[in-house]
């Protein structure tokens, strides 16, 4: 039969913080690894709120070139006097313009949003492995 003394103990428990923070270390890494995804998620969604934000700058070009110009010469005369055709192609062309600056300032909100969360996390993962670490100091 063996019988544990004092110092096979203390090794046990030496082996356990050992291993705790063998586990603490891949927990950071782990979370560093999730932080980098989620950046890279945050930075494409970026990238395709502005690519919607050009988008809308495009049509609104359209809508100076355009409005002002085949459209509403062409429906002269046709119902509605020239000047009605005028103010009805350029609305068209403004509702276009709108709606994807709308979706376009929706997106970029969201990343923005994404950034701030995950910087949060970060925090708090460093101040989580500061305390950690403090508490491990004094242990030893």
């Amino acid at each position: 039969m063996i019988v544990a003394t004092g110092t096979d103990r203390d090794e046990s428990i030496a082996g356990i913080a050992r291993e705790v923070a063998d586990d603490a270390v891949r927990l950071a890494k782990a979370e560093i690894e999730l932080a980098k995804a989620e950046a890279i998620a945050g930075v494409k969604r970026l990238a395709v709120a502005l690519g919607l934000l050009a988008g809308a700058g495009v049509f609104a070009l359209f809508l100076m070139i355009f409005a002002l110009g085949a459209v509403p010469t062409v429906l002269a005369g046709h119902v509605f006097s020239g000047w009605t055709w005028w103010l009805l192609t350029a609305a068209l062309f403004l509702l276009v313009a709108a709606l994807l600056a709308l979706l376009g300032f929706r997106s970029l909100k969201r990343g923005i949003g994404t950034g701030k969360q995950l910087v949060g996390e970060v925090k708090e993962d460093v101040a989580w492995l500061k305390r950690l670490t403090k508490r491990n100091a004094k242990e030893s």
